[in-house]
Formats: structure tokens, sequence, C-alpha cells
């Protein structure tokens, strides 16, 4: 069954502000207003490398499937005529035997540019949010021990951003008119989480503000391919409600409904020392959205 949920078609950015003492990969700045370029997940403004140490896990006697994995799942869509949206996780994996533990973050959320509708940044703090609120999980996910072919089958991994909810996973989020579970995540002042949005209906290159409640779950099921590649399937949701904006001009924007369709591709590559820009031993978001494009191909950099 397709997926049903109101979302503004944009394109998904890391923004600005970079931090003290760390690896900076660009010097570009990502202006509140004016124009700004949001194309992939190192076009939009610098990314910053936070010194994250490797998760301290027990790899005694771990098998050939353990590392860091970069995951890009590859979503198709409608809204009147097929669209593509992308996101890439980090996926950390212990192996023993048929069982793992695993640990997924979401990294970077591309959606494609619709010329005539919207664009939207990611400012750095929701970026940060985001990157913080990792899934860990613990079982046996493979369907083998015998590595090559085996299947991949771990729960599924859900988000949830700009509001509290008793029941994550099916809960409705808030909308403008009931508030009651948004909260300000983000601590910008505003209700639920904040996007920077720019529509024709704004002005050229303006860019105001949207005020939104996000969840997003997927749920992967594929095969090992090799130890360094998996490859399947993945079941995703999307759904945002819009509880908010800077400017009525965004009216129209945030009511477009999207249908996502089941069964997206996905695949999982192996990162190493050649993704470890600060050469501490763990490859991080910003150091996997920061090698998309050599991992997934242009699509991150369009």
């Amino acid at each position: 069954m397709r997926t049903r949920h109101s979302l503004v078609l944009a394109s998904l950015a890391f923004g600005c502000g970079p931090k003290d003492d760390v690896p900076l990969l660009r010097t570009d700045h990502c202006p509140v207003e004016g124009s700004c370029d949001a194309g992939g997940p190192v076009d939009g403004g610098p990314i910053t490398i936070p010194p994250e140490p490797l998760e301290p896990w027990d790899q005694t006697g771990a098998g050939p499937l353990t590392g860091i994995f970069a995951v890009e799942t590859t979503i198709n869509a409608r809204v009147g005529i097929p669209v593509e949206t992308r996101q890439v996780f980090r996926l950390r994996i212990v192996q023993k035997g048929k069982s793992l533990q695993q640990k997924t973050t979401l990294c970077a959320f591309k959606l494609p540019k619709v010329e005539g509708l919207a664009t939207l940044v990611i400012p750095p703090e929701l970026q940060s949010l985001m990157s913080q609120k990792h899934v860990e999980a613990a079982g046996e996910f493979l369907s083998s021990e015998s590595l090559i072919g085996a299947g991949y089958a771990p729960p599924p991994s859900l988000l949830v951003v700009g509001a509290k909810l008793g029941d994550p996973a099916h809960d409705p989020l808030p909308t403008k008119d009931d508030l009651s579970k948004a909260i300000d995540e983000d601590q910008d002042g505003n209700p639920g989480v904040t996007l920077l949005a720019s529509v024709v209906t704004c002005g050229e290159g303006k860019f105001e503000k949207l005020f939104v409640a996000l969840r997003t779950g997927v749920k992967l099921g594929g095969k090992v391919i090799t130890p360094d590649r998996i490859e399947g399937k993945a079941d995703v949701d999307l759904d945002q409600t819009v509880i908010g904006y800077s400017n009525d001009c965004l009216t129209t924007a945030a009511q477009i409904n999207i249908l996502v369709e089941p069964g997206s591709p996905f695949r999982a590559i192996r990162v190493g020392q050649a993704e470890d820009i600060d050469d501490n031993g763990n490859v991080s978001c910003p150091e996997i959205a920061a090698g998309a494009s050599k991992l997934f191909g242009d699509f991150w950099t369009k």
C-alpha cells in the first residue's frame, strides 16, 4: 500500500554555522534570507566533523560483517508526476554468527527540487538533532551464519522530531489546530522544528521559516552480497505536518500531498579509512554525508 502524507517538496541540505576546533569542509554560507544553494549534503553550507569516538562495543569474536556502513535508500513517490527522494544512514554493526548489534542514524535526507513548488533547507540545529536520534537494536537479524547470501532483516528504525508522542509509530502528529503534542525540540522559540523554505509565492530567492513535526521510519530487508555490501528493499514511511510558518505565502506549499511507493531499493556500502576525515577511527554522520556523492553518485551534488 502506498503511504500518503502531506509534505513540501524540497531539496534538503546541511545548513550553516561551523563549530570551533573541528574540520571544516566548506566555507560558503547559507543566509536565512537571500539566495542559497540547497543541493546535496555538501552543497548547502559547511559541514563540520565533531570529534565523535567509535562506540565502545565488545568486538571479541566478531565476524566479517562487523564495521560501519553508509546506507542509501532511494524512495520513489508521486506528486502528480513521479519524483525521487533519498536518505543516507550510518549503520554500525558488530556481527557474531547470526546475531547483530547495530546502531542506525539518519545522516542526510534529500528531496528533489520541483520547479514551481518549494526548496527547503535543514538548519544546522535540526540536522544535529536528527543525527543524535539513533536507534540501537540487537538480535538474530541474519538468516544464516554463512554470510554470503544470508538474509538481512533488522527491526524498523523510527525518527520523530518536533513532537512528543505516546506511540511514536502510530499517534497522529500535531497540527496547527492542536499543538498539544508539539515541542520546540530545536529550541528556537517556535513550535516543532524549523525548516527554511523558499517558494515562488514568497519572492525569488527569499527564505521563510516553516515549523513542522516530522516522522520518518525505514524497515530494511535484503541480502548480504559480500562482507562489504548489503542490498535489498526498504519500506519507508514519511510523515510531516506543518504546524506554523513565518509568512502566509507558504500556505499552499504546506498542503502538497505525496504518494510514497513501497519497496524502495537500498544499498549498504562499507566505509573506512578513506571516509574517516578526522582520522579518529570512526566514520561519523558528517563524514558519511561528505562522501555521499563519491559513494552513491552525483544525486548528492545536484
